[in-house]
């Protein structure tokens, strides 16, 4: 049986130079950064032994519903794994179809019971990388508590601690299930969006002149962000969830610091006590650094 996975032995296995265990949880349809998310992940067999997919789920112009929100993204996944890797045998599962209504509340999925027969049955550590609402996992800690002994979670989402607001899209999804996961002294990674994750930007002409070509995967990614990218002039992209996986997998691009985790207040805002257990927080990227891997990676050169 493994040890307990606590905050120091989280930050030693990141800063290992072995595979890790990962179970990805995306809401893969709802922008066009996912994609490259799940594309960096599979391409990155050195650092990253994906384990399974999860389907989160999301409700905005993309989706009827918060149910629709995660079949679409189960249905994106299958797309992205097939044209990384058309034999691919790691599994996807669908996720929560609705958010969580209070810290209690349980929403049951294949992608929960996912989470917790991975972590119980894994004979090494395992990493939950989520790029979206954090419902799943949220969901997997209130019906199993014991999980946060168990495993870590690098989560994507909220603003910087000095931004005025965290009113960031996977945090107000679901504040629920953000309350549980900060909560739950489970070894936590938090990569934050304004003031941090925006400048990871990107472009349509710097993705051509790397990627157009190299591949139908590229094409297909390029292609998500040439539509996103509507004005003529000046127009970028901020690919934010690859950052999340670059912990993983670029870590050099990642500066990593351990303080207090703060509150979060049900309107989606942080509360600050330093008496509150640690976790990780990155305060700041190498945006060549990330992108020059990334790109290395997708066309077969790393």
């Amino acid at each position: 049986m493994n040890p307990t996975m606590t905050l120091g032995r989280f930050r030693k296995l990141l800063a290992s130079h072995e595979p890790i265990s990962v179970i990805l949880d995306t809401d893969a349809y709802n922008e066009v950064d996912d994609q490259f998310c799940i594309a960096y992940c599979m391409r990155a067999p050195d650092r990253v032994r994906l384990l399974s997919i999860n389907a989160a789920p999301f409700l905005n112009a993309r989706s009827e519903s918060a149910a629709d929100g995660m079949e679409r993204s189960y249905r994106e996944i299958l797309k992205v794994m097939a044209l990384v890797n058309a034999d691919s045998d790691i599994p996807v599962y669908r996720g929560s179809p609705r958010f969580m209504q209070n810290v209690t509340d349980f929403v049951a999925s294949e992608a929960v019971e996912n989470i917790i027969r991975t972590v119980d049955d894994c004979e090494e550590p395992v990493v939950i990388l989520a790029i979206g609402a954090i419902t799943n996992v949220a969901s997997a800690l209130v019906k199993r508590p014991d999980l946060a002994q168990k495993t870590a979670v690098i989560w994507l989402g909220g603003h910087a601690l000095h931004h005025s607001d965290s009113r960031e899209f996977n945090m107000v999804q679901d504040v629920p299930a953000v309350q549980v996961v900060f909560d739950s002294g489970i070894p936590l990674l938090q990569i934050p969006c304004k003031g941090v994750c925006t400048e990871f930007r990107t472009s349509p002409p710097e993705l051509e002149y790397y990627l157009r070509g190299k591949s139908a995967l590229c094409d297909y990614l390029i292609d998500n962000v040439s539509v996103a990218c509507r004005t003529r002039y000046a127009s970028s992209r901020v690919i934010w969830d690859v950052t999340a996986a670059a912990t993983l997998i670029c870590p050099a691009g990642c500066e990593i610091v351990q303080i207090p985790r703060p509150r979060i207040t049900a309107e989606s805002c942080y509360s600050f006590d330093n008496a509150r257990p640690h976790y990780l927080y990155v305060r700041a990227l190498n945006r060549d650094l990330i992108y020059g891997d990334l790109f290395r990676r997708l066309i077969g050169e790393a």
